[in-house]
């Protein structure tokens, strides 16, 4: 268990005000969540824009793991927020607080971090919130135990069968929400898109309201929810119940709670104890709670266990009953002691293995003594790390008198379990990476992490919680099994998960030091791939009773030996190229980029290439298609010259795109192969044409996922708002890479997606949180083909980090 980082408010002015609230607020219990972004949202009493302490309540943050100091507030509540809580897929955020006001928050139809909407609310006066969930909407893929060294994706991951929380016609999941008040109230509310207002739904959890201070929800297989309550008293139950969610009509739903088998601690302690925990050790299909309470003395941890066992039957009734009558009941199974309180405790979200008790699994508690401790599923210490020291050191970043007045309230684990974030009482953030505890017995290893990323490849989770975790040693093995692995999959995934898949490896090199060349090549060739896909959905068959369709004919024509493009043209048919002027004139800007790394590329050809890695001059995969892209683009310029790419020349008279095409074709067919005559060729089109380095990324980036990471000393000690200069890399390497030109000076202002420079002084513009790439935030969409390039990356930047809006002179 390592620190990572810790992010602390700018130290404030202390004012009267405080004075008189600090030791209100140092009872405030700040929570923290994890979505399946890594993105994370926490409430803090403290406003982190307010530097003199005047505007407190609850402010709710969301900022990105990757860049922690870029922070966004969603809403501020003056009541105390008590419930929060990310939707499975990361988009939607549920907030709760202590007088029963519940709202649900969504990114804005952009997809942006910094733009966010209340969908929804509810009011349920008097009710205190203290927990909540969004419905399962019934997907849930995991792997099998005993194909984990299968190479087929579709043997070695299956579909569970999950029924969806609520169910409507056909068995399709509804979206919504269910909450618990300290009451014992339970409510369900049900999202919409249509503005109307929000369905909902309230009843008793059991047959008498109770007062309830600690409780847990779990989803079942079934569709229900499994809800377990305490009222903090040790000499009370651990209450158990399964609730169930119907769909009466369209306008209307009903929530059913049935009472499950309960239990009672045992405790052979003459002081008086308090249960401040209760957690299920998995959020989905989890039968084993985990219960933490503390006392005077310090704290004990345990785990129980719901098993089914047989009564025996006496001799009496055996005559009349022949058969065995199984019942459930709880068993406990391990216990932990710390002479310390228990201030938060988190279990994982989920398993990516059917074996519920695989080693995956595991329980994370933070104590009152600055210790944070990791601990297998028997409760077994794996790792502690102690904050102590730490928190000493950073009195005069932190504003306070005494670290002791720092107690961690909140911790939360990320979705693949490789990292958590704790959270404490002044709203400040530790992350933790869990190098030692991803298998639990060793370090993490090739084959694991390998395996892991397959998992976000196949299921759309983020996997910048686990780049983080690998050590420089192992980027390169990972991410070359990764990719031998993905190459030996089926044509049909490798085309759906293409994409997904160039942004994950194009990500673990961006981790290595001294690779970022290689970044670069991979993130043109998914531009690229992106563009083929593009201007092949523009063509339409002229005839519906031909044999193949135009793609086949150019891929077909493009395999004979033919290094003249215009001996190509009457080979095809030029009716199934013909596309509307309008939609020609409005892919410019994609046309003109195909054309500039068609340039690119026959600079580099001279040049010695690496085969370690990836080069793009070795993927003739990625040759084959910027011929054929040339070609494609010949044709549209006979139909409309002002598509036809723009190039500064120094002789008249050149045809650029037929002496790029000639080239690159003598190139594939040479195989790689030296020719010094092609090389002669290749640099007197230098000589001829101005060819301009293309532009990936952001010249200077500051992000904790980047090679900046492995030359500091762990842990940082960030501030909100504040960019460290540690964590800054250059790219200039990326910009230099092509005919050796410097262009860092242009990449700050192009729009990486429509490929187009925005200007020097652009007012507004949506950038990358990862990649710092930028985007205009309204297009010039005129045809609907361009339309569908700019929503193809309305959700996510190419490197699958999210968009956030930026001004000039505040980035």
């Amino acid at each position: 268990m390592d620190l990572v980082y810790s992010i602390f408010r700018k130290q404030a002015w202390k004012t009267q005000f405080q004075n008189e609230q600090m030791e209100e607020d140092m009872c405030f219990k700040c929570l923290a969540k994890i979505s399946a972004n890594n993105i994370v949202a926490w409430v803090t009493t403290f406003d982190l824009d307010d530097h003199v302490n005047i505007n407190w309540g609850s402010h709710v943050y969301i900022a990105d793991l990757n860049v922690p100091w870029k922070y966004h507030k969603i809403t501020s509540n003056n009541c105390t927020v008590t419930t929060l809580e990310w939707d499975m897929y990361g988009y939607s955020l549920l907030i709760g607080d202590k007088n029963g006001a519940v709202s649900i928050w969504t990114c804005s139809t952009d997809h942006n971090l910094t733009n966010w909407v209340q969908v929804g609310s509810k009011d349920f006066r008097g009710e205190p919130i203290i927990a909540g969930t969004f419905f399962h909407l019934g997907k849930k893929l995991m792997l099998v135990n005993e194909k984990a060294d299968n190479i087929n994706y579709f043997e070695k991951f299956n579909y569970v069968r999950f029924t969806p929380s609520l169910r409507t016609w056909g068995g399709t999941g509804l979206p919504g929400c269910l909450i618990v008040s300290a009451t014992g109230m339970i409510g369900a509310l049900l999202t919409n898109d249509s503005g109307e207002p929000m369905i909902s739904a309230t009843n008793s959890l059991a047959v008498a309201r109770y007062r309830i201070s600690v409780v847990d929800i779990s989803y079942r297989q079934n569709g229900n929810f499994l809800i377990v309550t305490s009222d903090g008293r040790p000499r009370s139950p651990i209450n158990c119940y399964e609730v169930s969610i119907k769909l009466i009509n369209e306008k209307s739903c009903t929530i059913i709670s049935q009472w499950l088998p309960s239990f009672f601690l045992t405790f052979n302690e003459t002081v008086d104890r308090v249960i401040s925990h209760v957690k299920f050790l998995l959020r989905e299909g989890s039968e084993s709670l985990v219960i933490g309470s503390n006392s005077s003395n310090g704290c004990i941890i345990e785990t129980w266990e719901l098993v089914k066992k047989t009564n025996p039957i006496n001799k009496v009734f055996k005559k009349v009953i022949t058969e065995d009558h199984p019942t459930v009941s709880w068993i406990k199974k391990s216990s932990f002691t710390v002479g310390a309180q228990l201030t938060a405790l988190a279990t994982p979200k989920m398993s990516i293995s059917y074996n519920q008790s695989s080693s995956s699994q595991y329980v994370v508690a933070a104590f009152s003594n600055h210790q944070v401790c990791c601990l297998s599923r028997e409760l077994t210490q794996q790792c502690l790390f102690e904050l102590s020291s730490y928190c000493e050191d950073n009195i005069g970043k932190i504003g306070l008198q005494h670290s002791s007045n720092i107690q961690f309230s909140d911790l939360d684990i990320s979705y693949l379990g490789n990292v958590f974030v704790v959270c404490d009482n002044m709203g400040n953030l530790y992350l933790f990476q869990l190098l030692s505890v991803a298998e639990l017995n060793g370090p993490l290893t090739v084959a694991y992490a390998t395996l892991q990323l397959e998992y976000c490849l196949v299921t759309g989770l983020d996997w910048w919680d686990l780049a983080i975790s690998l050590r420089p040693n192992m980027l390169e093995a990972v991410c070359n099994r990764f990719s031998e692995n993905f190459l030996k999959q089926s044509q049909v995934l490798q085309q759906k998960e293409y994409t997904t898949y160039l942004s994950i490896r194009s990500f673990l090199y961006k981790m290595m030091p001294g690779a970022q060349s290689k970044r670069s090549d991979l993130m043109h060739l998914m531009t690229l791939h992106s563009i083929s896909n593009a201007f092949k959905n523009v063509l339409r068959v002229s005839d519906i009773m031909a044999d193949r369709d135009p793609v086949e004919s150019l891929s077909n024509v493009l395999k004979e030996p033919i290094i003249d493009i215009d001996k190509i043209l009457p080979s095809l048919g030029g009716k199934d190229f013909t596309v509307e002027p309008s939609t020609l004139q409005s892919l410019h800007q994609l046309i003109q980029w195909v054309a500039q790394l068609a340039l690119n590329v026959v600079s580099r050809i001279p040049e010695p290439r690496d085969n370690v890695g990836y080069n793009l001059l070795n993927d003739l995969y990625a040759i084959n298609t910027i011929r054929e892209l040339l070609v494609m683009i010949r044709i549209w310029g006979l139909l409309r010259p002002n598509c036809l790419p723009v190039f500064i020349k120094n002789i008249d008279n050149l045809d650029v795109l037929s002496v790029t095409f000639r080239l690159l074709s003598r190139f594939v067919q040479l195989c790689g192969e030296n020719d010094e005559m092609l090389f002669d060729e290749c640099y007197t089109l230098q000589s001829q044409v101005n060819i301009t380095p293309l532009s990936s990324v952001a010249a200077g980036i500051h992000e904790v996922a980047s090679p900046a990471l492995y030359y500091q000393h762990l842990p940082l000690k960030l501030v909100f708002g504040q960019e460290p200069d540690c964590l800054r890399y250059n790219t200039s390497s990326i910009d230099t890479t092509y005919n050796g030109k410097q262009h860092s000076d242009y990449v700050k202002d192009y729009d990486v997606i429509r490929n187009v420079y925005i200007g020097r002084c652009p007012l507004t513009v949506k950038q990358c949180n990862r990649c710092e790439g930028k985007m205009q935030l309204v297009g010039n969409s005129r045809t609907a083909a361009i339309r569908v390039w700019e929503n193809r990356w309305a959700r996510n930047c190419r490197c699958g980090g999210r968009w956030r809006t930026v001004k000039v002179g505040s980035q």
